[in-house]
């Protein structure tokens, strides 16, 4: 069914409302055009899947009961939220669902207005309590407000006034006196914001990434929702390991080699997991593309052997997890101590050469028949550029958004042949496999590998098919006109 919304800030809450209801949502799985959420609505629980962005979306949600809902919300840690909607009568029959969100989101306050067609949205004039628009603005999406939190307000905007963002309040001790509201958190969005500095930026992103990857792991959980959990930290870790080689040269050789060995090494406590996971969905694609080629009786003999390795890896991976927190936590303690000494591109830019240089290079290097280490390094520098790129999107969002996307997909061909070589490496391991079966294997393997290069090639002409010093040079007049700005 598709749903025909508009979405607004609200700037100052009205009086007429005709009721209120309590929501709990978290997220089970996300894309960037996707979304299945568990939603707990006073005492109604629903199952839903949404596609689609802006005014006009697809949706389809369905009622669970408590048993399904209570097992499937572990897998939503570190991606909820938790507001009370208010319903608020409007002109024309109309209605609009008032969201006043809570915990690390206090403050935000928006408004949909749903409509039964496409005239009737266009015709349909805001009442002055509402405020800016935000249909198909992402950062104020409920799945990105769940995984990267509240975005910075714009203080300049006169029509943004959010309740805790630029004010306080007073609520009073157990002592009976009175204390002001401590300042609201500062936004975990993965983006370096309007009204911040560039080193402010870097250290905002770094440690919320750090501060996000602990919660994911202190959360007491175990099977499918820990390993989801500790997929999600090293995703963290990634990002906070690519935003400080952006800051290389500023911190110096020491620091950086202390703070990214650190990060590393508490990745690697968790990578076991993730390691065995992949191998499993990377051999179940093979099959599934494999046209039925794949033998299918060895391709299931392998399949459970790479599923009883990754639960065995799951249940001792947990040991570590307090190792790996302890060690997030000292380079989260260290970061505010970082010699930062500059605050704007030439800060930046040396970090952006060396992921974009670097990349170009590698990708220049490559041979005929490129090796493991080479594509392996290829992407690496790839990832580096395109979280950096991430990080600077909304210098000029209309075309580093999409670059950024292009890099994504040329890094995922390249990850993808990547976990071939790894699936291939398990292959020679398995005794329980004959020969013969192997040989078709591995030719599938290769296969699918040299198909995979191909594509990824042919991407990263356009990668990188500028030379250092006018890509650099392109970027700096985007951020600088948009610092003007």
């Amino acid at each position: 069914m598709a749903e025909i919304e508009r979405k607004f800030l609200v700037t100052e809450m009205p009086r007429a409302e005709s009721a209120s209801t309590a929501i709990e949502q978290g997220y089970l799985a996300l894309d960037e055009n996707t979304e299945v959420r568990l939603r707990r609505a006073g005492d109604e629980l629903f199952l839903t899947a949404k596609g689609g962005h802006g005014e006009v979306r697809e949706e389809v949600e369905v009622s669970i009961d408590p048993g399904s809902f209570e097992a499937l919300w572990p897998l939503t840690a570190g991606r909820r939220v938790r507001k009370v909607r208010h319903y608020m009568p409007l002109a024309h029959d109309l209605r609009a669902e008032v969201d006043v969100y809570e915990d690390g989101l206090d403050g935000l306050r928006t408004a949909e207005v749903e409509f039964d067609s496409e005239d009737a949205s266009r015709a349909f004039t805001p009442p002055p309590w509402f405020g800016r628009e935000l249909t198909g603005d992402q950062r104020y999406a409920n799945q990105t407000l769940a995984t990267e939190g509240l975005p910075a307000a714009d203080k300049k905007r006169d029509d943004v006034t959010m309740e805790g963002a630029s004010t306080t309040t007073e609520e009073p001790r157990d002592d009976g006196t009175a204390a002001e509201d401590e300042a609201p958190a500062p936004s975990r969005a993965y983006r370096l914001l309007a009204d911040e500095d560039a080193a402010a930026g870097v250290r905002r992103v770094i440690s919320s990434r750090l501060e996000k990857a602990v919660e994911r792991l202190r959360e007491p959980l175990d099977g499918d929702a820990l390993a989801e959990a500790i997929h999600g930290a090293r995703k963290d870790l990634k990002k906070a390991r690519a935003t400080l080689r952006l800051v290389r040269e500023e911190v110096g050789e020491e620091t950086f080699k202390r703070e990214n060995h650190a990060l590393r090494d508490a990745a690697r406590m968790l990578s076991a997991s993730r390691d065995a996971e992949v191998k499993l969905e990377t051999l179940a694609a093979l099959v599934e593309g494999g046209a039925g080629d794949v033998p299918p009786g060895p391709a299931a003999l392998w399949h459970d052997a790479l599923a009883a390795d990754r639960d065995r890896t799951v249940e001792s991976e947990s040991d570590q997890i307090d190792a790996a927190v302890e060690a997030i936590d000292a380079v989260a303690a260290r970061a505010p101590e970082w010699p930062l000494r500059h605050t704007g591109w030439k800060l930046l830019s040396p970090g952006l050469d060396t992921a974009y240089t670097e990349g170009r290079d590698a990708f220049e290097a490559l041979p005929a028949r490129p090796t493991f280490d080479a594509v392996h390094d290829l992407r690496k520098r790839g990832k580096d550029l395109w979280y950096q790129l991430r990080l600077l999107r909304d210098a000029w969002p209309a075309v580093l958004e999409p670059t950024a996307e292009e890099i994504h997909e040329f890094t995922d061909l390249l990850g993808d042949h990547h976990d071939l070589a790894v699936l291939a490496d398990d292959l020679e391991r398995r005794e329980e496999i004959g020969s013969a079966h192997k040989n078709v294997l591995r030719e599938l393997i290769a296969a699918e590998q040299h198909a995979l290069l191909i594509d990824a090639l042919s991407l990263g002409e356009r990668v990188y098919a500028e030379k250092s010093g006018p890509f650099g040079r392109r970027l700096r007049a985007y951020w600088r006109a948009w610092r003007r700005s």
